[in-house]
């Protein structure tokens, strides 16, 4: 179907059930609910995952850290969704190796981190990749090149995992389309109807055009992250939320030749920052502040960088990273739940689900590790307060073992450059691979590279287009590929011939491959504001002013 054909259709049926927000969580309920046989329809006011759920470590992790705060069932859980998500899932999560130093003067001893990951290790049995181990100082010296080493008394070896997390949540919205869910992005919420004190209907508007239309819902489940307290008829009064900003810069992996993610304490308020390897760059994460501005308008600060770029001088004092060497950066704001913690970093990661008799659900809070398990306790909710009769005809809840991508194949070796190229499609697109390889035999001029030093073909952008419901030009080069964080200039060179392509498959008129162009073009350049920002003032003066 076309979008146009897509937005016509929600006109055409009731549907049993009607998600608002098409972040990982959205996502899915979405995929849990038309598995299970419910009449589904899922909306979101942007791209797919265009929010919080493209802006993450990117990580699927027990939460270590959480462990300090004896949260014992949420690192239970997380561990437990990580193996299901490894098993049947691969090309989109999959294990890697963490280090953490270990100081004479820090914060924790090397007996403590010890201790806390046999605790972990014992949790995930029979799930982890692998049990931890001790590193001297050498074994953390090749892991983490340019290290510092004065004071280093050795460090501590685990593995957790690593996703694509905007890859993630299309997948499940892609295999929730696959089961008969009716998704449309770019739809915006504009406010519920009811009938006898009972959500009977939807006026929606198409954010690209602004018309209206309105559908008809017997259930509906807010999954709108940080946007939540901003939806009509949200519970809590507008304050449930306690959204917090969360920063990653973008550096040239020669930079930091790190082989392993690097595991270190921000030596400002001690909070864990992420130094994770990915292809060619490595992205540093992430800060921890309470954000009360626009989720749609979020992004990096001076102070945020000078946050993450002093711990990295604390630790790689060598590396000698300053403002300009900052590719770019991306920003998201966490969707907690308001509680009377002290700080953003000490709020909860666990979620909730709120109930309306008159036929809403909200889910609020949580972490993507565990967004399979929310979304079956959220599907389980809608399933109790629908009418006997279709909670009769609906089926157990299998996401937890059915894969989403019915034609994956093996993992391919990367032991030649062709076994590489392969291995890049098969991580991206899974079974989707092989559209993509027969579009470069039919369409020979899409088998063009669009960044000479990346992997990345013209026959992507029109599997992106054509498979994935990409409709804008920051979906493609953000979200469906990563030529946002792998290219050197963030994809401004093949922004413009990407573009006129999207505008041949999309049927848009003369003028909008320019003007995509220039909008994404906006966006990159957003992203680098905090560091020229920064580029203008000392660097210990704007660590000091956070």
């Amino acid at each position: 179907m076309s979008r146009a054909q897509r937005l016509e259709r929600l006109t055409l049926e009731t549907f049993d059930l009607l998600v608002v927000g098409a972040g990982i969580t959205g996502a899915g309920v979405a995929r849990d609910a038309a598995l299970r046989g419910l009449k589904v329809a899922l909306i979101d006011a942007a791209d797919y995952g265009s929010g919080t759920s493209s802006r993450s470590s990117r990580l699927v992790h027990g939460g270590l850290r959480y462990l300090e705060g004896f949260e014992f069932g949420l690192v239970f859980e997380a561990l437990r969704e990580r193996a299901r998500h490894r098993r049947l899932h691969p090309n989109l999560v999959w294990p890697i190796e963490f280090v953490v130093p270990a100081y004479r003067s820090g914060k924790h001893s090397l007996l403590k981190m010890d201790f806390g990951l046999w605790i972990y290790d014992l949790l995930s049995v029979g799930r982890t990749a692998r049990w931890h181990k001790r590193l001297n100082v050498e074994g953390m010296r090749r892991r983490a090149p340019g290290l510092k080493l004065e004071g280093l008394v050795g460090g501590i070896a685990y593995h957790d995992c690593k996703t694509d997390d905007a890859r993630l949540t299309l997948a499940n919205v892609m295999d929730a389309e696959r089961h008969g869910a009716h998704v449309v992005s770019y739809v915006r919420l504009e406010r519920l109807e009811f009938k006898e004190g009972v959500v009977s209907g939807a006026v929606v508007s198409d954010s690209l055009t602004g018309d209206e239309l309105l559908l008809g819902v017997n259930h509906v489940v807010y999954a709108g992250g940080p946007w939540t307290d901003r939806l009509p008829e949200a519970p809590g009064a507008g304050s449930l939320m306690r959204p917090t900003k969360g920063v990653h810069l973008i550096l040239d992996r020669d930079l930091l030749p790190v082989e392993s993610a690097v595991v270190v304490s921000a030596p400002t308020d001690g909070r864990v920052v992420f130094v994770v390897p990915d292809g060619p760059t490595v992205y540093v994460g992430t800060t921890d502040t309470d954000y009360g501005g626009d989720p749609t308008d979020v992004r990096a600060s001076a102070e945020d960088l000078a946050y993450l770029l002093n711990t990295l001088a604390a630790y790689f004092p060598d590396a000698k990273i300053g403002p300009d060497d900052v590719r770019g950066t991306w920003a998201g704001v966490r969707p907690l739940i308001a509680s009377d913690a002290d700080s953003a970093y000490a709020t909860s990661r666990e979620h909730e689900v709120f109930k309306d008799s008159r036929g809403l659900t909200t889910v609020a809070g949580g972490k993507l590790t565990t967004y399979r398990s929310m979304a079956e306790e959220v599907v389980d909710a809608v399933e109790q307060a629908l009418p006997e009769d279709i909670r009769r005809s609906l089926k157990r809840c299998v996401t937890h073992e059915l894969a989403m991508d019915p034609e994956i194949g093996p993992e391919p070796s990367t032991d030649t450059e062709e076994g590489r190229f392969e291995h890049h499609r098969w991580r991206l697109y899974g079974g989707g691979s092989a559209w993509i390889a027969e579009r470069c035999h039919t369409h020979p001029q899409e088998a063009q590279k669009l960044d000479a030093a990346l992997p990345y073909e013209m026959a992507e952008v029109s599997y992106a287009v054509l498979k994935e419901h990409a409709t804008r030009l920051d979906d493609v080069l953000m979200r469906r590929l990563h030529i946002f964080a792998d290219a050197a200039d963030q994809g401004v060179a093949c922004a413009q011939a990407v573009a006129e392509h999207m505008g041949r498959l999309l049927g848009m008129p003369p003028g909008w491959a320019e003007a995509e162009a220039s909008r994404y073009e906006a966006l990159v350049d957003r992203s680098r504001l905090g560091a020229k920002a920064l580029g203008g003032s000392s660097l210990s003066d704007e660590v000091g002013a956070s």
